[in-house]
């Protein structure tokens, strides 16, 4: 036995001096397999730390988007509650007699209410009810009210007292119409007026949970993740079903509402965080072991291209760690480079397509602002012109009243037309025009207005309803009884168009300016909110550089200052 081994020992050292075949082989495996082995390490390193940093980012972008849609439904649901309490609180706006209503008055004025809690929805609104103390609702008559007293968490909503309740996800079931299956979230909040029907009510708004439903079903799955959303009060609102058990290794993203207090909790295993990691390494370590076969059996024919495809790989990913994402390795085969090729161009693609999906949404973002300050309409404009047409009414007659109604309805048809965001100067000018006619019939002739325009700017575009918040602004706090002369200017400059308003009123300190220019001054009562929408909707229709800038001396003038660009409208 011991004869038999040297001999088999003496036959290789004979074969490895003697080939040369051999020679060539061992030799390409040792020039072959060393930096083979350092390059798949290097690969697998760079590859891993590459997809786990863009899988990171992933999820913490969906996370965020989450996040931001959440915030989103709350903060609508939120304003809208606090618009209708501070409305009803207020009794000399609004006095619901009756329940009920017994008389053509008390009707046409529960349908006015319920015209108004109608205005408020939006596009995922489902629902806004008033309900009374004794059951009785107001809102459209699509549900079935019996039906929403026997869900389970109307017993709380009878003991709420004060703030909100926000309530959990539930089927819209007690709707006489509609899929029943559909997702709502609720909102709850106690009306603070003590006067007529209006004691001991609730404010109940529901809006459409499907889309933000879809959107955590969809994190879930995708993530292999379980969700946790709890509101303020730290109640929990949502949690993953049959979810895993909570483990210290968990991949914890946890984000925090700062206005509202509510608070997301997205738990992914560890096993599925660094999956993609560990695919990469099996991928990377099969790949070696093909190769030293491959090279074994075909070292001399398929050395070059072999080489060079693994090169093409390597100057593919540093290409695309240079932020080269229009990268893409030509597959011509089925072995595992090839897959490892594929697998790299999915991954740039998805690369990509999470960028393209980050635009859109920004621009989706952008839109939806761009409503929001559109559909803050001040009604204070409403409420102080019906109040003097009243007043004239019982003391001039009915001819000055069709003449305020008709100018009125003029002002209101522009302020309810979404149709176009940027209309010409002109026809906004003409608006003006209107809204003046109403303070004319208001005051009589107390105020004297000087129009000076350059006939190239009329054509010019400006966001929708820019001037009526500023004229407000005039003559409900700078004149006294409409007494002033109030002077418009507009010119062209080089690149922009510059609209100087100025009266001779009160005027203002620097303080009431920051008021109405700075946001988180309008957070109580919504007082100024229109000069500050004026100045935000430029901002987001041309950019940060143009806007609304006050001058004031007080007991002497206020001059706002407005520029935006020279656009025309394409015909």
């Amino acid at each position: 036995m011991k004869f038999t081994f040297r001999n088999k020992a003496a036959g290789i050292k004979f074969l490895f001096y003697r080939s040369i075949r051999t020679k060539m082989v061992v030799f390409f495996l040792m020039v072959a397999l060393i930096p083979l082995a350092i390059f798949g390490l290097l690969s697998y390193q760079k590859s891993s730390t590459i997809v786990n940093k863009q899988y990171n980012d992933y999820e913490r972008f969906a996370v965020s988007q989450l996040d931001k849609q959440i915030e989103n439904t709350i903060q609508q649901m939120y304003v809208v509650s606090k618009d209708i309490n501070h409305y009803l609180s207020d009794p000399t706006l609004i006095i619901l007699k009756e329940e009920i209503p017994r008389t053509y008055s008390a009707f046409i004025e529960n349908k006015n209410f319920e015209r108004y809690l109608e205005a408020h929805k939006t596009y995922n609104t489902k629902g806004i009810y008033l309900i009374t103390n004794t059951g009785y609702y107001y809102g459209n008559n699509q549900v079935n009210i019996h039906r929403l007293f026997q869900k389970p968490f109307w017993k709380e909503i009878n003991n709420l007292q004060e703030g909100q309740l926000w309530i959990g996800f539930y089927n819209a079931d007690h709707y006489y119409t509609g899929n029943k299956k559909e997702k709502l979230i609720g909102m709850v909040l106690p009306i603070e007026s003590q006067f007529g029907v209006l004691k001991g009510s609730k404010l109940l708004i529901e809006t459409n949970a499907d889309e933000l439903l879809s959107h955590i079903k969809f994190l879930e799955k995708s993530l292999h993740s379980s969700i946790t959303l709890r509101n303020g009060n730290h109640q929990i609102v949502y949690k993953t079903n049959h979810a895993p058990e909570n483990l210290s290794s968990d991949i914890v993203f946890n984000n925090h509402i700062e206005t509202y207090g509510w608070d997301i909790i997205v738990r992914i295993p560890q096993k599925y965080f660094y999956k993609s990691s560990n695919v990469i390494f099996h991928y990377t370590v099969l790949a070696i072991l093909f190769s030293i076969i491959l090279a074994c059996i075909l070292a001399v024919v398929f050395s070059v291209p072999l080489s060079k495809r693994i090169k093409s790989l390597k100057a593919s990913m540093e290409s695309v760690s240079k932020g080269d994402l229009n990268t893409q390795i030509a597959v011509t085969s089925e072995d595992e480079l090839a897959i490892l090729g594929r697998s790299f161009n999915d991954m740039v693609n998805q690369i990509k397509g999470l960028i393209e999906k980050i635009s859109q949404t920004e621009r989706l973002k952008r839109q939806a602002e761009l409503k929001a300050f559109h559909y803050q309409i001040n009604p204070h404009l409403l409420f102080n012109t019906l109040n003097s047409i009243q007043w004239k009414a019982r003391l001039l007659g009915a001819k000055e009243v069709q003449e305020m109604i008709y100018h009125l309805t003029e002002v209101l048809h522009e302020n309810l037309n979404f149709a176009d965001e940027l209309i010409p100067l002109k026809k906004e000018l003409q608006t003006i025009q209107h809204y003046l006619k109403v303070q004319e019939v208001r005051f009589g002739h107390t105020f004297e207005y000087v129009e000076t325009l350059q006939e190239n700017c009329l054509e010019c575009l400006i966001p929708r309803m820019t001037l009526q918040p500023l004229f407000e602004n005039i003559f409900f706090h700078a004149f006294e009884d409409g007494q002033g002369r109030i002077e418009l200017n507009v010119e062209e400059k080089d690149d922009y168009i510059e609209l100087t308003l100025e009266d001779n009123g009160k005027g203002m300190n620097e303080g009431t300016i920051r008021k109405l220019l700075e946001p988180r001054q309008h957070d109580e009562g919504g007082k100024g909110i229109g000069v500050y929408n004026v100045d935000q909707r430029i901002k987001l229709h041309f950019g940060t550089e143009y806007g609304l800038s006050i001058e004031s001396v007080v007991g002497l003038k206020t001059i706002f200052r407005m520029r935006w660009p020279r656009r025309r409208k394409l015909k």
